[in-house]
């Protein structure tokens, strides 16, 4: 379920089913003209979809944080996931396409997914499979 989906008049209801954010990271550096944005944009889409559309009962899908820069961004992601867990996420889960994010250290974020896109086409079933053993797994020690 996307963020925007959500009445304010639901959000209390909702609440304690929705315990995981998704939180999704491109990995854009700025450099890239609109037909790469673009292409970067549905690949995220295609590799969000794994997490989005199985788990819509429980999952939320917040905005994506588009571009990378040469700060500190795994400080920058550890500190967006801590503040997600304070506005009452149980579970914080970032998805990115953005290969290099696969060896940061996000203390705060219960798991960090980097899909490898060229992959894709003939490892999809795979790739689904293993990322849903991992949010599997991450619930299951949860409770």
């Amino acid at each position: 379920m996307k963020f925007s989906e959500i009445e304010q008049d639901q959000w209390p209801d909702l609440k304690p089913y929705l315990d995981t954010c998704l939180l999704p990271l491109t990995g854009l550096k700025g450099f890239e003209d609109p037909v790469q944005t673009t292409h970067a944009l549905e690949q995220l889409r295609d590799a969000l979809d794994v997490i989005e559309i199985p788990y819509k009962g429980r999952v939320v899908t917040y905005p994506a944080l588009h571009y990378v820069t040469g700060v500190d961004m795994p400080a920058q992601l550890d500190a967006i996931c801590l503040q997600l867990k304070r506005s009452g996420f149980r579970y914080v889960i970032v998805m990115t396409i953005h290969l290099p994010a696969a060896a940061w250290t996000a203390k705060e974020a219960d798991l960090l997914i980097s899909v490898d896109m060229a992959q894709w086409p003939e490892q999809a079933n795979d790739i689904k499979s293993r990322i849903s053993q991992q949010i599997q797994q991450m619930w299951q020690q949860g409770d």
